[in-house]
C-alpha cells in the first residue's frame, strides 16, 4: 500500500487519540482508541495500520502507538 494511505491513517489515529485524550490516563485512552478503530475502521484500514514494523517510526503519537498495539492484540484475539 502506498505510504500516503498509511500517513492518512496515522493522522486519523493521532486525531482520534487527541480527541479522546481528556478521557483518562494514556493507557485508558489507548484502549478506547483501539476499540474505536476495531469498531469503525474497515478491515483493510486496520491491516494497513497494524502491518508496520515494530521499530519503524511512522509518526504516531505515544498514545497512537499504544492504540495500534492494542488493536493488533484485539485482532489477534479474534483470530483464535
Amino acid at each position: 500500500m502506498p505510504d500516503s494511505k498509511r500517513q492518512r491513517l496515522v493522522s486519523q489515529v493521532n486525531q482520534i487519540a487527541l480527541n479522546m485524550s481528556a478521557n483518562g490516563s494514556e493507557e485508558m485512552v489507548a484502549d478506547q482508541v483501539a476499540q474505536h478503530l476495531d469498531k469503525f475502521w474497515a478491515p483493510p484500514m486496520k491491516d494497513l495500520i497494524t502491518e508496520q514494523p515494530g521499530n519503524e517510526d511512522i509518526g504516531l503519537t505515544s498514545i497512537g502507538q499504544m492504540a495500534v498495539g492494542n488493536l493488533l492484540k484485539i485482532l489477534e484475539k479474534k483470530q483464535t
